[in-house]
């Protein structure tokens, strides 16, 4: 008899209505929780790469004009005739369109989140603008003369592939007039 009073009092009812309520709550936290974390990281990916793209522009107005016959570490060229630490520098030569692997290499040395399938397109031009690598006729990366380095990865997201949107794709260009 003492078990029948038992089970009819009032505080024992609550006790499986808050473990329903749980489970029903934590999937839709942890939904809200990993969605957060998702936009962060699209978020971080965005300035990581508007930052590559302003950087390497200026980087290719500075060192684009020259290619090195040996590359430094990452493949960077030091027009300059001299490394950081005093050495000799490789030597460098006149400007060839081959001299846009360096700042793709420069510009692949900012990422730190830039998601995978990163592309970067180096372009010169004079007077109108130019679209992916294709320099405008007769334009080297010499003064008076723009680089735009356009920069497009693809980041992607684990809560997106519940409403079906796997990853969202990030671009970047930046312009820069030459000083070689």
């Amino acid at each position: 008899m003492r078990l029948l009073r038992r089970r009819g009092e009032p505080g024992d009812f609550g006790r499986g209505q808050g473990l329903a309520e749980f489970a029903i709550v934590l999937p839709i936290f942890l939904i809200v929780v990993f969605g957060m974390i998702d936009v962060g990281r699209v978020v971080w990916a965005t300035d990581d790469t508007t930052n590559a793209a302003r950087e390497c522009a200026r980087y290719a107005s500075i060192h684009g004009g020259s290619f090195c016959s040996a590359p430094l570490s990452a493949g960077m060229c030091c027009p300059t005739g001299r490394s950081l630490s005093g050495t000799p520098a490789p030597s460098c030569g006149a400007w060839s369109p081959d001299s846009k692997e360096p700042t793709r290499n420069a510009t692949r040395a900012f990422f730190v989140a830039a998601g995978t399938g990163t592309t970067v397109w180096v372009c010169y031009y004079t007077s109108t603008a130019c679209s992916g690598d294709t320099d405008q006729s007769g334009a080297t990366n010499s003064r008076g003369s723009y680089v735009t380095v356009t920069i497009q990865s693809t980041v992607s997201i684990l809560t997106g592939t519940l409403i079906g949107l796997s990853a969202f794709t990030v671009n970047a260009d930046s312009t820069v007039l030459g000083n070689n």
